[in-house]
């Protein structure tokens, strides 16, 4: 039982090194748009503005925390970024990153 939690939570450990490394390189072929008019707007409760606006799309609200989150639009090639005040440069590449390729995790 001990053996087979261990080698779980490695695996967990290194997924979750591969999924958060920010110098982790990915390829652009996904890319849905070459072109995006991006907004951002930093806000005091993104945790509480990103839930409502997922809800007023018409989704359930998220199971977990958020410290940013974007919504796109492939066809009017618009998207809109909402980050805490003083977010990193992870959570802003991140964010930009589902604005070209969508929901891509």
């Amino acid at each position: 039982m001990k053996k087979s939690l261990l080698i779980s939570l490695l695996i967990c450990s290194n997924v979750s090194a591969q999924w958060f490394n920010p110098d982790a390189a990915f390829s652009t072929k996904d890319n849905e748009v070459e072109t995006m008019l991006i907004t951002w707007k930093p806000v005091e409760n993104v945790q509480q503005v990103c839930q409502n606006e997922y809800k007023r799309r018409g989704h359930g609200g998220f199971n977990y925390k958020v410290d940013a989150c974007a919504f796109w639009n492939f066809a009017t090639r618009t998207c809109t970024i909402y980050t805490k005040k003083n977010p990193t440069l992870h959570d802003v590449g991140h964010e930009i990153r589902h604005c070209y390729q969508g929901n891509y995790h």
